[in-house]
């Protein structure tokens, strides 16, 4: 199957596309992770979604595939117009376990920035907010600056925000003890 074909088929098939059958698209060597990925980062709406929201499911039973592109999903992110697909990028970055990322910077600024922006979903913010946890697992002196900032916005946040933010501002009091 070529991209083009691939793509002609999620844009006909919009949001009822059968998400076994396009994963098993790519795990029978039809079209590969890599060229949805490439779709993805194309950034052009409405395959972008498609492919992305296809490349999550595919990635959840497949963890490694994305690890080496995941430098260029930060220099997408910026560019991004739609939350959905926001959300489902930085999920990506949730679900790969070993990054390799040359912008770690980049990344944490861009989700320091969408927590800070009320108009981002909660969604994006989850994630963002998972993303800036792993992150200062590995660069702790970031922490206090981090919990100072959910505690600035976990009044306005919903019921999954402040769950996920409770969780992270309870475990870096504990560790600050």
């Amino acid at each position: 199957m070529t991209v083009n074909e691939f793509i002609q088929q999620i844009n006909e098939e919009g949001i009822y596309l059968n998400m076994v059958e396009k994963v098993a698209l790519i795990e029978n060597g039809k079209i590969s992770p890599e060229e949805v990925f490439h779709i993805v980062t194309a950034n052009n709406e409405p395959e972008a979604f498609y492919a992305c929201w296809i490349l999550n499911h595919y990635v959840d039973n497949h963890t490694l595939v994305l690890e080496d592109h995941l430098n260029e999903a930060v220099e997408l992110l910026p560019t991004i117009k739609r939350s959905g697909l926001l959300r489902l990028v930085l999920r990506l970055f949730v679900i790969t376990p070993n990054w390799k990322i040359e912008k770690l910077g980049l990344l944490l600024d861009f989700c320091i920035n969408s927590l800070t922006d009320m108009t981002i979903p909660v969604g994006v913010k989850t994630h963002a907010m998972s993303i800036i946890d792993r992150i200062a697992e590995t660069e702790p002196d970031i922490r206090d600056e981090v919990l100072l900032i959910l505690e600035e916005i976990y009044p306005y946040l919903s019921t999954g925000g402040k769950n996920r933010a409770g969780k992270i501002i309870k475990k870096y009091k504990n560790e600050n003890r």
